[in-house]
């Protein structure tokens, strides 16, 4: 199938790498299911891509963490356009504190909408790939899949979890013609890291501001991964070789990391 007619479907879609990424797709004629929770900037984003290059899209109000209505939001899209070619699952949230300290309710909110979902959705979407001969899931993890940073060990538990899940999958459902990526990126300029609760770090926790990774990129990395079907992509590139350095000299990034943050404790 030519990539002009893919259907595609994208969690998380109302903002950040999800809305980021129906823009990157739309100029080539894919035809996007757009899930999220919020109705308001699902329908303008797609009244944005019809008005600029003629998109067809179906919006999906879902909240993924209620399995009913991410099995409902598969089944929505697959039978609005008749196949789903595409699964991003992208959406997530991030809490950040210390593991003695963070509610339990804060972790359960994170495995909630960065791991199950994801189980259900394949659960939901493999079957009807396999049906029609094939099909591509793209999983959006993190830098913290590969390597745990402090304050943020339970959010990276959450991304190692779907890491795992990936791997486990592309062998699992190869001889289904149902091909994963994982996309490992960095720190990324969205409203997830301006909306972290400091109160809960130390003063003067740094918020890489000045570091983060523009939007964009990543999604036209998601969208030429829609294309070439890589089993993994990382943005920036180099962050291939910085986590292969961490899984390989685990010690020596214990000890740089700890000299970074300083060992402050929070206050």
């Amino acid at each position: 199938m030519s990539h002009s007619s893919l259907v595609v479907l994208i969690t998380g879609a109302s903002a950040g790498i999800g809305a980021a990424t129906a823009r990157a797709l739309a100029p080539s004629g894919c035809r996007l299911a757009l899930s999220a929770r919020r109705k308001d900037l699902l329908d303008e984003l797609a009244s944005e891509l019809k008005n600029r290059h003629g998109t067809e899209t179906l919006t999906l109000v879902t909240d993924v963490q209620a399995p009913e209505q991410v099995r409902a939001m598969v089944e929505a899209a697959h039978r609005h356009f008749g196949r789903l070619d595409v699964l991003i699952n992208n959406a997530g949230v991030l809490r950040m504190a210390p593991v003695l300290t963070m509610p339990v309710g804060d972790m359960d909110a994170m495995m909630e909408t960065n791991f199950w979902p994801i189980v259900h959705a394949v659960r939901a979407a493999a079957p009807l790939m396999a049906a029609q001969g094939g099909g591509h899931i793209i999983n959006v993890g993190s830098g913290v899949s590969r390597r745990g940073l402090p304050y943020m060990a339970v959010y990276s538990a959450t991304k190692f979890a779907l890491a795992g899940l990936t791997e486990g999958l592309r062998v699992e459902l190869a001889r289904d013609n149902i091909r994963f990526t994982t996309v490992y990126p960095g720190v990324i300029d969205t409203d997830m890291p301006r909306s972290v609760d400091r109160s809960r770090l130390p003063k003067d926790y740094p918020d890489h501001s000045s570091s983060r990774i523009p939007v964009e990129r990543v999604a036209q990395a998601i969208a030429t991964a829609v294309r070439t079907k890589p089993v993994e992509v990382y943005v920036p590139g180099w962050m291939r070789y910085a986590l292969w350095f961490c899984a390989m000299c685990p010690a020596l990034v214990d000890s740089l990391i700890l000299r970074h943050y300083k060992r402050r404790s929070p206050v």
